[in-house]
């Protein structure tokens, strides 16, 4: 027979008991509140629960030149010295793998201006031959696509990226703070339609018809058509082909409204150029591109990009405004080196040659061939996952002077230094 417990024993294992009982009372009334409380709903919550992705970023920054920058070398960066809003964007869509989908993309700030097509901007519609560098304003809708996905195929229809090159709008996917030669003569969106077929898990083919070079609303009857094949030979190393052809406008004349004296030339040849003093008229542009993607290590990539473009019917010659095919090639190596999770280190190098002068001249310059060389060198720290600072030195030499300095004399070379600042969200 157990002996019974003394009374301050059993008055303790009252209060335990009493204690252990309001303490699974408490739990299980807190878990019934939890279970009935109102969940808290968040815009993003929101978009999520509707399937909607939404992303976008801020970048500014500071650029500065030793020379006045050319717009047909360095397509955003006009300004001798400035601090600039460059980018202010943000990213909606919906997309899935199969049935309807759709994507909006809008940036505002500097870059918009250039970014901006034909049509999409009030800036650029004043102009008979497309924008007036930078006159699109400082809001940009980059991308607005409706897409319909079915087995292999997805099928794209509005106003879309383009597939040339490297270098895209959005800043956060470039390693570089400045954009490339290349990128200022390539193509930033197009309007059209749009077909991707990926036949094999390592070969995708994309056709589609267009509006031509960064045109929301067509500038000529025409149109151009689109052509690419992307080949993954492994999966750290690919090549993709690409070609765009069709009428594009061009000036009739090498007489410049404003601000060149007649008998000069400016930039006529990219889609952002300057207006033309007496008309425009057209004529077949054929780009073909090429980028050869290539993960040397889990750390280290190397990236080249070829181009070779031409446009009929440029006045090429000043007397008596002779008219002929204007033809530039180049060529832009990358090599990207993850140094660990904070810092990284990107080094561009590239070539481009301009066989007439048309494609790369300074106003107040007779057309005439010039070969343009610039080699930039670009740090990334990111203190945290969503912020990355860059600080870059790039350099630029042409074989014919295109830099003004202060008092108007033409140099061959130019020196430019930036910093920028990304946050993602």
């Amino acid at each position: 027979m157990k002996a019974p417990l003394p009374f301050p024993l059993k008055l303790t294992s009252c209060f335990l008991m009493t204690g252990m009982m309001t303490g699974m009372m408490t739990a299980a009334n807190a878990k019934e509140d939890e279970t009935n409380a109102e969940p808290e709903m968040t815009i993003a919550k929101l978009f999520k629960a509707s399937s909607i992705d939404v992303s976008g970023y801020l970048d500014a920054g500071y650029i500065g030149h030793n020379q006045m920058p050319d717009p047909n070398v360095q397509v955003f960066d006009t300004s001798k010295n400035s601090f600039s809003l460059n980018q202010a964007s943000i990213t909606m869509s919906q997309t899935p793998k199969e049935g309807m989908g759709w994507l909006v993309d809008l940036i505002a700030g500097s870059n918009a201006g250039y970014l901006c097509s034909y049509g999409a901007c009030s800036g650029n519609n004043l102009n008979p031959y497309n924008s007036t560098m930078g006159s699109g304003g400082n809001f940009d809708p980059t991308q607005a696509y409706m897409q319909y996905a079915t087995g292999p195929w997805t099928l794209i229809g509005g106003k879309f990226n383009s597939m040339s090159g490297v270098e895209v709008p959005n800043s956060v996917a470039d390693t570089n703070i400045t954009r490339s030669i290349l990128y200022g003569h390539s193509p930033f969106t197009h309007t059209g339609v749009r077909a991707v077929n990926a036949l094999t898990d390592a070969t995708t083919v994309t056709m589609g018809v267009n509006n031509g070079w960064d045109q929301v609303t067509g500038m000529t009857s025409s149109k151009t058509a689109e052509f690419a094949i992307n080949e993954a030979f492994t999966k750290d190393t690919s090549l993709l082909f690409d070609v765009y052809s069709g009428a594009e406008t061009v000036p009739t004349s090498l007489d410049w409204a404003g601000i060149i004296p007649a008998g000069t030339i400016t930039n006529m040849y990219t889609a952002n150029a300057g207006t033309p003093f007496s008309g425009i008229r057209s004529g077949n542009r054929t780009l073909l591109d090429m980028v050869f993607t290539s993960n040397l290590t889990q750390s280290l990539t190397f990236i080249l990009n070829a181009d070779h473009s031409s446009q009929q019917n440029v006045v090429i010659g000043a007397t008596p405004n002779q008219v002929g095919t204007e033809v530039y090639w180049g060529l832009a190596a990358y090599l990207n080196y993850q140094i660990n999770d904070q810092y990284r280190v990107s080094f561009r190098t590239e070539q481009l040659k301009d066989e007439s002068g048309v494609a790369v001249a300074a106003p107040g310059t007779l057309p005439g061939p010039n070969t343009v060389r610039e080699a930039t060198l670009t740090l990334g720290y990111a203190p945290v996952k969503d912020f990355e600072l860059r600080a870059e030195l790039r350099g630029d030499r042409a074989s014919q002077g295109i830099f003004a300095s202060s008092n108007g004399t033409l140099y061959q070379s130019m020196v430019t230094y930036g910093l920028q600042g990304i946050y993602k969200f």
